[in-house]
């Protein structure tokens, strides 16, 4: 929404989008590959600027007709008994769940390491496993009804996430631009 408001307010601007977890986000900032950076906020690390943007609730989910998990609401002890489906390593979402298991002293059972959210989304629905990823990312599959999500009777875990880069000074005009318009959609 943002790149898409931004290119309307500048249109010659040209964006360059680019994935990765957020380590590999991270480092691209710090080799000077990329000005700017979505990844997960973290204003205890100091080798990059942080600045929030916003906020997610990750969500389990398992096949709409599970044979690992029946019920809808489980407690998170229960998930060390099911095969986990998780991002790869260096994933702020997969660092947030481990954390949260270790949290709870539930150790997870990770079946398959993925880096595709479509794969992570196929695999859950062939009954591979329990997924986890922002609601939002499986929200069609969930009113389709190919997935079904499972909450935890302790409390779900979520990502902050912010734009990351390393000073202002440095930036460009366009990516000055850019957080200054982020600033301003927060005030709104």
């Amino acid at each position: 929404k943002l790149i898409t408001l931004f290119q309307a307010h500048y249109p010659g601007i040209k964006a360059i989008i680019d994935r990765g977890t957020t380590s590999e986000m991270v480092k691209r900032v710090l080799d000077h590959k990329n000005e700017l950076v979505v990844a997960r906020y973290r204003p205890d690390d100091k080798r990059i600027r942080m600045r929030l943007m916003g906020r997610k609730e990750i969500t389990f989910f398992t096949a709409y007709k599970s044979a690992h998990l029946r019920r809808d609401r489980i407690s998170i002890a229960e998930l060390n008994k099911v095969p986990l489906i998780a991002p790869i390593k260096g994933s702020a979402t997969r660092d947030i769940i481990i954390e949260h298991f270790r949290q709870f002293k539930v150790a997870p059972r990770i079946a398959i390491e993925t880096a595709s959210v479509t794969l992570t989304k196929k695999l859950v629905q062939q009954d591979e496993g329990v997924g986890f990823l922002c609601r939002e990312e499986i929200a069609e599959e969930l009113s389709l009804k190919r997935l079904r999500e499972i909450h935890l009777l302790e409390c779900s875990p979520c990502i902050e996430y912010g734009i990351g880069y390393l000073n202002r000074k440095n930036l460009s005009e366009a990516s000055l631009a850019f957080i200054r318009m982020i600033d301003k959609s927060k005030i709104e």
